[in-house]
């Protein structure tokens, strides 16, 4: 335990400022914040470079966390100076990025009825954390995260998905046909949503094998390439002159849909 008076303190930086200060892929480090996070953290396989608590908080954290890592105490009039807002969580934690590479090429699956999720260009760091919450409640662990998807770790992310990113195997893809290629050679079916002309209603679909569920970005959808890739498409028709979901609605009802309700057609 490590009690610091000092704000200028270096052990201190992660947590500087963190609203205007967000920690990106690059950075190498991620900010969890609040106790069901942080507690989410110490049982995730993510190492750990620090946890920082206020006198208050103290007692709850000193025995769960590690003793390789540094526990940080701090008053809890310091702790607000140095995040800059009106802080009432009592702990935040400094976590250590695993890489997210591309897909393996000697990609196996986990089981011969398996559902992944994959997402490209989704923008808003709110609906992509509501869609990995969902993933982990419904039993979807792998999750490949096409080009222009923002980061799964960020604090609004990590926050709306309640800590259940940390439970997810996540791969960042940087060539959507490269990936979408290598599903297809493990024998993933693609299944892309779009509304356009030739998908099916999600509720006539059916599912014979493992899939991945494609969505896209919040105004634009699925790209073109990808499109051009997928095996099907399917759709959730709109009335009352709605024009689509909301990005994070609709994987929610399609992930329930083919995780729980789907017929399974035998091969």
């Amino acid at each position: 335990m490590i009690e610091i008076t000092d704000l200028e303190n270096p052990l201190l930086e992660p947590y500087r400022d963190i609203r205007g200060r967000n920690w990106t892929w690059r950075s190498g480090i991620f900010i969890a914040e609040g106790p069901l996070l942080v507690e989410r953290l110490l049982e995730s396989p993510y190492a750990i470079q620090s946890v920082l608590v206020d006198k208050k908080s103290l007692e709850r954290f000193e025995g769960k966390v590690p003793i390789d890592v540094p526990l940080i105490v701090v008053e809890h009039e310091l702790v607000e100076q140095l995040v800059g807002f009106n802080f009432h969580r009592g702990v935040l934690a400094c976590g250590i990025r695993q890489p997210l590479g591309d897909l393996p090429e000697d990609l196996s699956l986990n089981d011969p009825n398996e559902t992944w999720l994959g997402l490209f260009g989704v923008q808003d760091p709110e609906n992509l954390g509501g869609m990995l919450r969902t993933a982990a409640g419904l039993g979807i662990q792998r999750v490949l995260l096409g080009p222009g998807t923002c980061d799964p770790l960020s604090r609004r992310s990590l926050r709306v998905s309640m800590g259940n990113a940390l439970r997810l195997e996540m791969y960042r893809s940087t060539d959507s046909q490269k990936s979408l290629s290598a599903l297809k050679a493990a024998g993933i079916e693609r299944i892309a949503t779009a509304l356009l002309e030739g998908s099916r209603p999600l509720e006539n679909a059916k599912r014979s094998g493992p899939i991945i569920l494609l969505l896209g970005n919040e105004r634009y959808g699925l790209p073109k390439e990808v499109l051009d890739q997928a095996d099907r498409c399917v759709r959730v028709d709109m009335e009352l002159g709605t024009d689509s979901l909301n990005v994070a609605v609709a994987a929610g009802i399609t992930m329930h849909y083919f995780c729980r309700l789907a017929p399974v057609v035998r091969q």
